[in-house]
């Protein structure tokens, strides 16, 4: 599943590590905005990992699911576009 992950994070410290531990699970398509492909397990870990930097009263977390029939409604205007996946093996 396609999961779109953005932030605001107030302290420049809990920022840098949010936005490290997001690129190790996706793909940065905006300063403060992520588009991972995982398992809904993957996503929980993810999930549990950045609860664990932000500051409730403070920062805001952003998690929206994708699903398929969804991503095909998906636009994009401007440049770039919307993180699609293709399936392959390494052998």
């Amino acid at each position: 599943m396609i999961y779109f992950v953005c932030y605001d994070i107030s302290n420049p410290k809990r920022l840098a590590k949010v936005a490290k531990a997001l690129k190790n699970f996706g793909l940065r398509v905006q300063y403060s905005f992520f588009e991972c492909e995982m398992e809904k397990e993957k996503m929980i870990e993810l999930r549990d990992r950045l609860l664990e930097v932000i500051k409730f009263k403070e920062d805001s977390l952003k998690i929206y699911p994708l699903c398929s029939d969804c991503l095909k409604k998906t636009g994009n205007l401007g440049k770039g576009s919307v993180f699609v996946p293709q399936t392959f093996e390494i052998l």
